[in-house]
């Protein structure tokens, strides 16, 4: 049996962490009380990409980064001080830093993801939970986005890393895919080329920083009926390959976070985000740590992490 990709066993060895969960949640529905569940860390202000979608970009400004030992004083101080059940790390491009992988792995065993963009080779980390591997459609739209032959690393180091790392390699490889309006019709052409080599798809929608965003997939007949379709589709592959429940998905067909770049329903309180220098992140875990900083459009946020928290009925 498997919960998320979570064995009974390792269930069982994660109590403590769920009893904080479900103190936190009753916390905040008898008392409205803010607590951070999960936790993100962008570990390196570096990336060997300039995707076209990237809000990372957006905002960077400078080249400094922590140390291990600053980085070991951010996990003590926000994400242990707040008993954050499941971290990703993201930045930049995170496999860049193996040292501070392993120091969070070393901490949260089980416990850390790695949103990555798969075109460098992936490592066997011993205690983690998986890799978020970027795919932005079929290989001609991935690499309109991202550059030309990304798609074909990326595939090469998934490959690899299945092929070489044991029958259940693939276990630790999930895929996710933020649709746009270049990538919106082949959706399941993704599932069908990933499906044999990853154990789940997640979706979510672009974010756009700015009006008019050529990549902004807006709100309608066409957005609804993509929704609508992966929705039909989850029943159709196993194990629930595609992760996302069918009450987030049907709130991706509209305005479910805000108005203009401010929050509402949105529980931004509910991941704790941190940039590369560990300093919080406003007003999300895409957004900034710097005021004068570009804001992402809260009326059009498609981002799957705080969309769930919302389908659960955990609001800003």
């Amino acid at each position: 049996m498997e919960i998320m990709g979570r064995g009974l066993r390792q269930i069982i060895q994660e109590t403590p962490c769920y009893v904080h969960l479900f103190s936190k949640f009753a916390a905040y529905k008898l008392f409205n009380k803010h607590s951070p569940l999960y936790g993100s860390a962008d570990i390196i202000n570096v990336c060997n990409l300039h995707c076209e979608h990237c809000y990372w970009w957006l905002n960077r400004k400078e080249n400094d980064e922590l140390t291990v030992e600053q980085w070991q004083k951010v996990i003590d101080e926000k994400f242990k001080k707040n008993h954050v059940f499941i971290i990703t790390l993201v930045g930049g491009e995170p496999t860049l830093r193996p040292d501070v992988i392993e120091l969070f792995v070393k901490q949260f065993p089980k416990r850390i993801s790695i949103v990555t963009n798969g075109t460098l080779p992936l490592k066997r980390i011993k205690n983690l939970y998986f890799y978020w591997i970027s795919i932005d459609g079929t290989q001609k739209i991935h690499d309109k986005i991202r550059g030309e032959g990304t798609w074909e690393r990326t595939r090469k180091n998934i490959l690899d890393y299945v092929n070489n790392n044991g029958e259940k390699a693939w276990k630790d490889i999930w895929i996710t895919m933020t649709i746009n309006s270049l990538n919106y019709k082949t959706v399941k052409d993704v599932i069908d080329e990933w499906y044999d080599y990853s154990n789940k798809i997640g979706f979510q929608f672009h974010t756009p920083f700015m009006k008019n965003d050529p990549l902004w997939f807006p709100f309608g007949p066409e957005r609804t009926k993509v929704v609508d379709d992966i929705i039909d589709m989850k029943d159709k592959y196993d194990d629930d390959y595609i992760i996302n429940p069918t009450y987030q998905l049907e709130l991706m067909k509209r305005n479910w976070g805000g108005k203009g770049t401010i929050p509402i329903d949105c529980p931004t309180w509910a991941i704790l985000s941190v940039d590369h220098m560990g300093r919080e992140k406003r007003p999300c875990c895409i957004g900034s740590a710097e005021k004068e900083s570009m804001k992402p459009i809260c009326e059009e946020c498609g981002l799957g992490c705080y969309s769930v928290l919302v389908g659960y009925g955990i609001k800003g």
